[in-house]
């Protein structure tokens, strides 16, 4: 049974469906449980590809080279090895239900809520708005209540971005800039985020990595206000809009509530917490869970890490770095844009890393202010993972 019919649990889904069509098993029954009555485009997901999943049918656009900016430097990256690619949400979701429903055992019961999760001592009880359901195994993909409290650094990723098209060609369509921190800082670290479709249209993101989410009003201001001084759109017509929240956290992950309720997608960790990238993270940790399910079915399954050991530290040490200084993340991210080779960047920013990339990733950092974030965050860095 799986808790929750977005990103995370169709992947596991269509992993588990995919898998044993391969292996000649017959399809394990699967009920997923979603609340929402239809699916519909509601956000974006990008990613360096590292890995092969099944929805490449879904990636639109592909881009082999990205530009950030702090002030007046630019700084233009890119390697054909890794390329930036986009997957049209709408066509994920329509792809994922066309595979599924190709399997009698799977089941999608849309407009049904999750209420709560019981492991009982051979399976668990599945508390739905319309009754119970009973599985060897329960997947929870729902969003996490905040945790708050202790030592650790708890920051948002938010944003809001449009959809829009311009009246002439004003966008590069070759180019992302996937940050833009040369807008104002006064709220917090803050960069524009341009995902070029065509030289007329782009997604435009005023995104902010603070503790606290802002009006409405403020997000609104900021994108009318960079189209205008960027480009010279000064009356876009909006076709799309989307917001969203992600944390980031030097948290631990948490991988299971029990042996037999295992967590999947941002509720599992599979987030970056230095970034918020998720997506090839989700198709990796569904591939691996998906056999394992496979060759020991019905047991409690050993849970893969949602994230390597040492990007985990990594991203502590960061996170906890622009906790405390903020104004310095703009030269950080760009620094590490323009020191890095392309192909080591891309690994480090999709949790690719090579053991040996991580001094590199140090060494193109502010050292001093770097080795003391080290030291002051080493409660975080230093602890031990929870058990899978």
């Amino acid at each position: 049974m799986i808790a929750g019919a977005g990103c995370a649990g169709l992947s596991l889904a269509v992993q588990l469906a995919l898998q044993a069509r391969r292996r000649g098993q017959p399809c394990p029954r699967i009920v997923l449980v979603e609340p929402r009555t239809q699916y519909v485009r509601d956000r974006t997901w990008c990613y360096w590809r590292f890995v092969d999943h099944p929805f490449a049918e879904a990636v639109t656009r592909r881009w082999t080279r990205w530009l950030v900016r702090e002030g007046a430097r630019e700084v233009v990256r890119g390697t054909p090895a890794h390329p930036y690619e986009h997957v049209a949400v709408d066509a994920f979701y329509a792809l994922a239900r066309r595979i599924l429903a190709e399997f009698p055992e799977v089941e999608l019961r849309l407009g049904c809520e999750v209420r709560a999760i019981v492991e009982r001592a051979d399976g668990v009880e599945v508390e739905t708005s319309a009754g119970t359901v009973r599985a060897a195994l329960a997947f929870d993909s729902r969003p996490a209540a905040p945790a708050t409290g202790g030592a650790e650094v708890d920051l948002l990723q938010h944003f809001v971005g449009w959809e829009v098209e311009a009246p002439r060609a004003v966008f590069d369509p070759e180019t992302p800039v996937l940050m833009d921190f040369a807008v104002s800082q006064a709220r917090g670290l803050h960069f524009l985020y341009v995902l070029p479709f065509s030289p007329t249209r782009a997604l435009v993101e005023t995104t902010y990595i603070t503790e606290a989410t802002l009006p409405a009003a403020a997000y609104e201001a900021d994108l009318r206000e960079y189209l205008a001084a960027r480009y010279g759109v000064t009356e876009p017509a909006v076709q799309f809009v989307e917001r969203g929240a992600i944390p980031m956290t030097t948290r631990p992950a948490v991988p299971r509530t029990s042996a037999r309720v295992v967590h999947l997608g941002l509720r599992g960790g599979l987030a970056k917490g230095s970034t918020g990238y998720a997506f090839q993270a989700i198709q990796a940790h569904t591939t691996a869970l998906a056999t394992e399910l496979l060759d020991r079915p019905g047991a409690p399954p050993r849970v893969p890490p949602a994230r390597p050991a040492p990007a985990e530290a990594m991203d502590r040490v960061l996170l906890s770095h622009l906790h405390r200084h903020p104004e310095r993340g703009p030269q950080i991210f760009v620094d590490l844009f323009e020191r890095l080779p392309a192909d080591l960047l891309c690994r480090f920013l999709s949790d690719e890393a090579r053991l040996l990339d991580y001094p590199r990733v140090m060494l193109a950092s502010p050292l001093l202010e770097m080795t003391g974030a080290v030291l002051r965050s080493r409660a975080l860095w230093m602890r031990t993972r929870e058990a899978r």
